[in-house]
C-alpha cells in the first residue's frame, strides 16, 4: 500500500514536470553576471511587475527582487520546482512575492510590466500572440537566448560565451 501512495505522489509531481519541459519550459539556469545584466537593462522601478514565465526554482524572481525592488510573480507548472521556489525565497528572505502554479499559457498577463522568459522557439512562438493581446503598452519582454521571430528589439545583450538576451517593447 505505500509503493502505491509513493507511485500516486511521483505522478502527481513528475507528470507536470515532464509536460513542462515538453510544452518548451525545460529547466535552465540563466548565469548570474548575465541575469545582472539583463536585470540593470530592464530599468525597472519599484512598484514595476515582473512576471517569470517557467519560473523554475525562482533564482531570476530573487534576484529581480534583490536588485530592483520589483514586485515578482513567477509562474511554474511544476510542483517540484513550485515548492523549492518556495523553500528559496525563505532561504532568501524574500517575503514579498507571488507564485503561481499553473500553465503560463493560460495565466493573465494583463499586470506585468516586465515579463522575463528563458523558453525554447516553438514556445515562444506560441506565446508572442497571448502577450501582443494581453501586455499594456510600454511593457517589456526580455527573452533569453532566443529572439521572437517577427519582433524587432530595441535592446540586445550579447558577448562572452553566454546567451543573447532580447529586449522588446509591447
Amino acid at each position: 500500500m505505500l509503493g502505491l501512495i509513493v507511485f500516486v505522489i511521483l505522478l502527481v509531481f513528475a507528470i507536470p514536470t515532464v509536460y513542462a519541459a515538453a510544452v518548451g519550459a525545460p529547466l535552465a539556469f540563466t548565469s548570474k553576471s548575465r541575469l545582472k545584466e539583463i536585470l540593470d537593462a530592464a530599468d525597472m522601478e519599484q512598484g514595476d511587475k515582473f512576471y517569470d514565465l517557467g519560473s523554475g526554482t525562482g533564482r531570476v524572481l530573487i534576484a529581480a527582487a534583490r536588485r530592483s525592488k520589483a514586485e515578482v510573480t513567477g509562474i511554474e507548472l511544476s510542483p517540484i520546482f513550485y515548492l523549492i521556489t518556495i523553500l528559496n525565497f525563505r532561504l532568501n528572505n524574500i517575503i514579498k512575492y507571488e507564485l503561481r502554479l499553473e500553465d503560463f499559457f493560460k495565466s493573465d498577463l494583463r499586470k506585468a510590466d516586465v515579463v522575463f522568459f528563458f523558453l525554447t522557439p516553438k514556445a515562444i512562438e506560441r506565446l508572442k500572440n497571448k502577450l501582443t493581446k494581453e501586455l499594456k503598452p510600454g511593457a517589456k519582454v526580455i527573452s533569453f537566448a532566443f529572439h521572437i521571430e517577427g519582433w524587432a528589439p530595441y535592446r540586445v545583450i550579447s558577448g562572452g560565451n553566454m546567451p543573447s538576451a532580447y529586449f522588446y517593447r509591447i
